[in-house]
């Protein structure tokens, strides 16, 4: 009888560590994911920087000749 309490308990284990090591997964897939598009949105924040710093009168005048 023991035996097989100790076959559950250890059956029991493992199936929690499974769990968890599929929940570790998750999580570090999300995160892979969020620091993914923070990285896309600071490259096109650092392009439109970049642009109006280089000219940063473009767009702000216009010049008409007669």
């Amino acid at each position: 009888m023991s035996s097989i309490i100790n076959m559950m308990e250890s059956n029991v284990y493992s199936l929690r560590q499974a769990i968890n090591i599929s929940n570790i997964r998750k999580a570090m897939n999300q995160d892979q994911q969020s620091v993914g598009n923070l990285i896309k949105g600071m490259e096109e924040i650092n392009k439109k920087t970049m642009e109006l710093s280089l000219q940063p009168y473009k767009g702000s005048n216009i010049d008409i000749k007669l």
